[in-house]
C-alpha cells in the first residue's frame, strides 16, 4: 500500500507481482547500490498509473509510422484499399489472433471491405471501435518489426493516445451488452497490454468481466440448444480470451482474482465434455494452452498471495500445482516439437492437419512454463533457512536460465538470420509479460549470486543478456523495458562491488588474524608423551579437511564418519553440551582415534600450539574454522 503526497491517493500493488522480492534483492545488494533508479525499487513494470500521473495526451506514434494527413474519419479515404487494410492488420492476425482469439476474422474481413467501399463512416460505433482496435495494436508491433515501405496507415483508422482509446468506453456502456460490444472492449484491452498500460488495462478488465457475466459467457454455450455450433465456439473463445488476459493481470499487478473457477464451467475445446457426440474442436490449441496455464497461475495465487490469516503452506497442494504444470508442459511439448506434428508412423486418420507454429508463439509458451516454476517458488526463497528453501532456490535459479537463455536465443538467432542491424525481426518480443520475466529472472540470478547460491561471474552475463534483451522489447516504446534494464545493470554494479568488498575484507581479515610465532608451551614434554606412537613416532593430526561453501564450511563428500556404536565417545574433542558454560569434560582414556584434549597443532614455524589454551572462551570448537591455519607438513605450507 503507497500513499501519493501530491493527489492524497493511494495505490496498491500485490505481492504476486514481486514487488516485495524487488525490495529483498535491493536491500541485499544496499550498501552498494547506487540510488540512481528508485522508481523500479517500488513499482512494477506496467504500473502506468504511477509513471503517467495526469499527463497530457501525447501521440503515441511518430510521423514515419502514422500518416497525420485525414486527421478525421469523416474526410475523404477512397485511397484506402481492402489491401491496405489486410496488410495494416497483418500483424495482428499473425501474433495476437492466434493466442487470443476472441474476434471472428471473417467478420473482420467483411468490415475491411466496407470501409474500402464506403468508408469508416459507415460502421456503427462498436465496428470502429474493433477496426481501430486491430489496426493501432498492428502499428504497435510495426515498432519491433522490420521498416515497411509500403502506405502509412491514416491516425484516423488508429487510437493516437492512450486517453483516445479509454474515451472509446462510452459507447461500450451506453449500449445493451452483446458479443460485440464485449470484444470491442477486449480489443481496446489487448491494445493497451501492447503498450504495457496494465494500470489502465485492469480498469478495462472489471468491465469486461461484468459484461461476460451479463452475457453468460461463463456458463458452457454446449449445455444449451439455442446456440449453434459456430455460436458456441465464438463464446467459448471469446470467454477464455477473457480469462487469460485476467489472470495474467491480476498475477503483474498483484491483484485479487475476479474470475473464480468455482464460478465457471466452461469447457476447453479439446475437453467438451458437454457434447452428446465425439465431435471436438481441433483448432485453437494455441488459446486453450495459453488458458490451462492461466488456471495453474489461479491456483498459485490462491495458495501464495491470499490473506496472510487464510493462507495455508501444504505441502500436498504445492505438490499438486507442481505436478500440474509438469502435466501441461508435457501437452505442450508434444505440440511445439516439430516431429510430433508429422509422424508417419500414425495411422491416416489420427494424423490432425494443424495450423505450423511461429517461433514467437513456440517461445510464449516455453516462457510460461518457466514463469509458472518462480511463481510457485519464488515466495519461499526469502523466507528462511531449509533444505526446502534451498531447492526452490535452485528451482528459480533453473526457471530463470532458462527464460534468459530461449529469449536471447530466440532474438540473437532471429538477428543473425534476418542480418537484422538495429534490433528489429520478423519475430519480435511481443508479449507484455517478456518484460516481467526477463526483469524477474535477472533480479534472482543477481540475489542468488549476492547469497552465494550461484555463480557471479556467471550471474553478470546473465544480467547482460537481460539488459540486452530488455533494450529490444524497449523498441517498442514505453517506459518499463528500459526502466528494468537500467535497474539490472544498477543491481550487477552493486554485485561487482559487494563481491570486492567481500574479497578485500577476506584478505584483510586474514592478515589481522594471523598467529604470532608460539610462546614455548608450559608442560609440552608431558603432552607430547601422552600422544599414542606407531611405530616410535607421534601421528600427525588428522586433517580435519573442511571445505568452504558459500554458506560457510562442511566435510569433504568422501569424509566418512566413523561407524560406531557411540560416535560422541570417540569425537576429537568432547565438549559440553550446555552452552552456557564453558566446562568441559575430557574422556578417561582416550581411543586410539580419538584426539586428546591437550594435544598441540602444528604451527607456521614449525612449532606446537597447545588446543588447550586456543579454545579458552569459545563454546564450540567451529567458532574457529575461520581462522587461517597453515600446516607445516613435509618441509611446506598447507593452508586448510
Amino acid at each position: 500500500m503507497r500513499s501519493d503526497n501530491v493527489t492524497g491517493s493511494t495505490s496498491f500493488v500485490g505481492s504476486a507481482s514481486g514487488i516485495y522480492f524487488v525490495r529483498t534483492v535491493r536491500a541485499a545488494l544496499a550498501k552498494n547500490l547506487n540510488n540512481g533508479n528508485e522508481v523500479v525499487s517500488d513499482m512494477v513494470p506496467g504500473e502506468d498509473d504511477q509513471v503517467h500521473p495526469d499527463s497530457p495526451p501525447n501521440s503515441l506514434w511518430n510521423r514515419d509510422e502514422v500518416s497525420f494527413g485525414i486527421a478525421d474519419q469523416s474526410q475523404d479515404t477512397s485511397s484506402i484499399t481492402f489491401d491496405n487494410l489486410v496488410r495494416w492488420s497483418e500483424s495482428y492476425f499473425d501474433i495476437w489472433h492466434p493466442i487470443l482469439p476472441f474476434l471472428h476474422a471473417p467478420s473482420i474481413l467483411e468490415l475491411f471491405e466496407k470501409v474500402a467501399s464506403h468508408g469508416l463512416s459507415h460502421l456503427n460505433s462498436i465496428e470502429i471501435i474493433i477496426v481501430r482496435s486491430a489496426l493501432s495494436t498492428s502499428v504497435a508491433d510495426r515498432k519491433q518489426l522490420p521498416p515497411d515501405c509500403g502506405n502509412l496507415v491514416p491516425s484516423a483508422f488508429i487510437f493516437n493516445s492512450i486517453e483516445e482509446a479509454v474515451s472509446c468506453l462510452s459507447p461500450i456502456l451506453l449500449q445493451p451488452s452483446t458479443i460485440s460490444s464485449i470484444q470491442a472492449a477486449v480489443g481496446i484491452q489487448v491494445f493497451l497490454l501492447s503498450m504495457l498500460r496494465l494500470n489502465t488495462a485492469s480498469r478495462f478488465s472489471g468491465l469486461i468481466i461484468q459484461i461476460a457475466f451479463h452475457l453468460g459467457l461463463h456458463r458452457c454455450p454446449t449445455r444449451y440448444k439455442q446456440f449453434s455450433k459456430s455460436e458456441a465456439d465464438m463464446r467459448r473463445r471469446v470467454f477464455w480470451s477473457i480469462y487469460s488476459l485476467e489472470r495474467f493481470l491480476a498475477q503483474s499487478l498483484g491483484l485479487p482474482l475476479s474470475l473464480k473457477d468455482d464460478d465457471i464451467d466452461v469447457c476447453h475445446p479439446q475437453d467438451e465434455v458437454h457434447l452428446e457426440d465425439d465431435e471436438h474442436v481441433t483448432l485453437f490449441l494455441l488459446p486453450e494452452f495459453l488458458a490451462r496455464n492461466s488456471q495453474i497461475k489461479g491456483l498459485i495465487l490462491e495458495l501464495r498471495h491470499k490473506n496472510v490469516n487464510l493462507r495455508v503452506t501444504d505441502p500436498d497442494e504445492v505438490a499438486h500445482i507442481d505436478s500440474e504444470i509438469s502435466r501441461w508442459w508435457n501437452d505442450v511439448q508434444d505440440f511445439i516439437e516439430p516431429i510430433s506434428m508429422d509422424d508417419g508412423d500414425l495411422p491416416g486418420s489420427e494424423i490432425k492437419t494443424t495450423v505450423p507454429l511461429r517461433p514467437f508463439h513456440r517461445l510464449l509458451l516455453i516462457v510460461q512454463k518457466h514463469e509458472a516454476v518462480i511463481l510457485l517458488n519464488r515466495p519461499v526463497i526469502t523466507s528462511g533457512s531449509s533444505f526446502a528453501i534451498a531447492a526452490a532456490m535452485q528451482k528459480c535459479i533453473g526457471a530463470s536460465k532458462a527464460i534468459i537463455s530461449s529469449v536471447f536465443q530466440h532474438m540473437q538467432e532471429s538477428i543473425r538470420h534476418e542480418g537484422s542491424r538495429d534490433g528489429r525481426i520478423q519475430c519480435p518480443l511481443f508479449w507484455p509479460g517478456f518484460t516481467w520475466c526477463v526483469w524477474m529472472s535477472g533480479l534472482i540470478i543477481l540475489y542468488a549470486a549476492s547469497d552465494g547460491c550461484y555463480s557471479v561471474p556467471v550471474a553478470e552475463r546473465e544480467a547482460n543478456r537481460c539488459i540486452r534483451i530488455l533494450e529490444n522489447i524497449s523498441l517498442r516504446g514505453g517506459f518499463w523495458p528500459g526502466a528494468c534494464a537500467a535497474a539490472i545493470r544498477d543491481l550487477q554494479q552493486a554485485l561487482q562491488k559487494k563481491v570486492k568488498t567481500d574479497v578485500s575484507g577476506a584478505r584483510g581479515e586474514s592478515l589481522s588474524r594471523r598467529y604470532e610465532p608460539p610462546r614455548p608451551l608450559n608442560g609440552l614434554n608431558q603432552a607430547r608423551a601422552q600422544l599414542p606412537r606407531q611405530n616410535g613416532h607421534i601421528p600427525p593430526p588428522p586433517n580435519p579437511s573442511f571445505q568452504r561453501t558459500s554458506r560457510g564450511y562442511s566435510q569433504p563428500r568422501d569424509h566418512h564418519p566413523p561407524n560406531t556404536a557411540n560416535s560422541a565417545q570417540e569425537s576429537s574433542l568432547d565438549l559440553s553440551t550446555n552452552r552456557t558454560s564453558n566446562s568441559r569434560t575430557h574422556p578417561a582414556s582416550p581411543s586410539q582415534n580419538a584426539l586428546p584434549f591437550n594435544y598441540a597443532w602444528p604451527g607456521v614455524d614449525g612449532g606446537l600450539l597447545e588446543v588447550d589454551n586456543q579454545f579458552n572462551g569459545f563454546d564450540d570448537i567451529f567458532q574457529l574454522i575461520d581462522v587461517p591455519f597453515h600446516l607445516n607438513e613435509h618441509n611446506s605450507q598447507t593452508a586448510w
